[in-house]
């Protein structure tokens, strides 16, 4: 499998809905007992327009295996303070595979930083496990949400 970054335009957005939808209806049902259920506009592509096109302050990228679209991810980069990662999905079909880690690489190397945290729903334990996996520490949590640091 041959996975690549690009940064993220109007014209992937169509063509992310699908897996960004999918990703977050897999974690719902297997961690919340729901059949959907995500960040207001995952399912219409709202969410990355907003977060990712629309924020001057993001740095969106679409995440490609042979050439297909399977996922994402929005920074939000402070070289010399704390960057955050606002979001990082990948498609079910494609997890499991390393690609989530190697994903983080691509991010820590091109967006080198003193220090980086997120923020992610309670309920996903999966999530947690590949933060804790790429070297984040949980350092509270704020009502339903879970926060990750990691320095460097």
């Amino acid at each position: 499998m041959k996975l690549e970054f690009h940064p993220m335009t109007e014209a992937d957005i169509p063509a992310l809905i699908p897996p960004m939808t999918r990703a977050f209806d897999d974690d719902s049902r297997r961690f919340r007992g729901e059949l959907r259920g995500g960040p207001y506009g995952y399912d219409d592509g709202s969410f990355l327009r907003r977060y990712g096109l629309c924020d001057r302050a993001s740095s969106p990228f679409t995440i490609r295996v042979d050439g297909s679209p399977v996922g994402a991810f929005i920074v939000y980069w402070q070289r010399h303070g704390e960057s955050v990662l606002g979001n990082l999905f990948l498609d079910p079909s494609v997890q499991d595979r390393g690609l989530g880690l190697e994903t983080w690489l691509y991010i820590e190397s091109h967006f080198p930083s003193r220090a980086w945290r997120l923020e992610t729903p309670a309920w996903a334990v999966r999530n947690h496990c590949f933060y804790e996996k790429c070297g984040f520490r949980r350092t509270g949590q704020d009502g339903q949400r879970v926060i990750y640091r990691k320095t460097q």
